[in-house]
């Protein structure tokens, strides 16, 4: 009888949220990283990246370099946002600021996106700016 395996949706580009698929036994299974920076050599050596630990409290996470096959790209509770005043874009590309009062989904695969002095992402949600109106859009975060 064979063992059920698990798929393992690998990372595959800069900005993903990511966690270890196999953590070690003294290690946070639930620890989040972005991924940084993404090196892919010949085929004698493995791809390594660079990641970034999230929610330390620190105020300058170190940087890992780790093996990239050891990664999986993990799916993000949104509903934590809630309440948080963040910055959106929305479909007319303006960019509106509040809390947050919704989110689109409440689980999903993380995408940044660095754009100009911004990082944007594909996390839907709807704000309620400081005069008291809803607005909907993708999370953004302004430099």
């Amino acid at each position: 009888m064979t063992a059920n395996k698990k798929k393992i949706n690998y990372p595959n580009q800069v900005g993903q949220i990511v966690r270890f698929h196999t953590p070690y036994p003294d290690e946070d299974p639930e620890q989040l990283y972005v991924l940084m920076e993404i090196f892919k050599y010949d085929d004698e050596l493995k791809s390594k990246a660079d990641i970034k630990a999230l929610n330390t409290g620190w105020s300058f996470p170190p940087v890992s370099t780790v093996f990239l096959e050891d990664l999986e790209i993990a799916e993000v509770d949104t509903t934590d946002l809630i309440g948080y005043k963040v910055a959106v874009k929305k479909e007319d590309n303006s960019i509106i600021s509040g809390r947050v009062v919704e989110v689109e989904k409440s689980k999903q695969i993380v995408d940044l996106f660095k754009i100009e002095n911004r990082v944007e992402s594909n996390v839907w949600m709807t704000i309620k700016d400081f005069s008291g109106n809803l607005h909907r859009g993708a999370l953004a975060v302004i430099f």
